[in-house]
């Protein structure tokens, strides 16, 4: 699904920069990792506040989507980083704990950060969003079904993920500290509805099927969508939850040493 990511960061991009304006370490100068990349929308807005940027995805093709790309990637499984330990002050995940258990990735994550770095996440809040849900429908009325991958994330992972207390509960136990979950519902400013439609069929438990369908079956499905959703952008604001944490500093430093690096 490289190839038509782009279309999906009409919401993904202005989510990112949300997302790095939020952290609560300051970024330049600073090593930081992207972990579940794509194609880089976090990673640019990080490298844009000065920071020396690492990113990692278990897609090839979704690093390799972006060809300004300046910052070094890996392929990589966030649950297995190939990283030692204390190795980044920071690390950023977008969108990247909807999918899979989240107290195992922010234990992965921590286990790379510094004494007094951040670990800073988003995920979709389990809240309905009317722009999905309309174009979701037309797509249910033409006989697309969600995969049961999606349907297991939506009902075991979203729990968690979705929800801000159990979310934050997650870090705690992956031993970070300083943990806020905020509700953040980014006025996206979307005005072309093919736009909006584009994000959603791009979006991984849909593409594969869009993909499938003849030229003028999928050109009728988007134009049907797009008048669904129409008089829904002006207040579009889809809710997600932003997680920040610390990664607990040093106990017992000796009283005029250096401090750590974060801040």
């Amino acid at each position: 699904m490289a190839g038509g990511w782009t279309a999906a960061e009409v919401v993904y991009r202005p989510l990112a920069v949300a997302l790095v304006a939020a952290c609560p370490v300051r970024l330049a100068g600073r090593r930081v990792l992207d972990v579940g990349s794509g194609p880089g929308a976090v990673a640019s807005a990080a490298a844009a506040a000065g920071a020396t940027v690492v990113a990692v995805d278990r897609s090839a093709p979704m690093l390799e989507a972006r060809p300004d790309r300046t910052w070094p990637a890996a392929v990589a499984d966030v649950l297995a980083l190939p990283a030692g330990p204390r190795t980044f002050d920071i690390v950023l995940a977008a969108f990247l704990l909807n999918h899979l258990d989240p107290l195992a990735a922010l234990a992965e994550m921590a286990r790379v950060v510094r004494p007094g770095g951040a670990v800073v996440a988003s995920t979709w809040a389990a809240r309905p969003d009317p722009v999905k849900s309309a174009i979701d429908r037309v797509l249910a009325d033409r006989g697309w079904e969600p995969p049961d991958w999606y349907r297991q994330m939506k009902s075991v992972i979203e729990e968690v993920s979705g929800d801000p207390e159990r979310l934050g509960a997650a870090a705690q136990q992956a031993g970070l500290v300083d943990v806020a979950t905020t509700i953040h519902a980014e006025h996206l400013a979307v005005r072309d509805p093919l736009a909006a439609v584009g994000y959603r069929l791009a979006t991984p438990h849909i593409a594969p099927w869009v993909s499938a369908l003849g030229v003028a079956e999928r050109n009728r499905l988007v134009q049907e969508s797009a008048t669904a959703v129409e008089p829904l952008l002006e207040e579009w604001r889809p809710a997600a939850i932003f997680l920040t944490a610390r990664v607990e500093r040093k106990v017992g430093r000796r009283v005029g040493a250096p401090a750590d690096r974060p801040s």
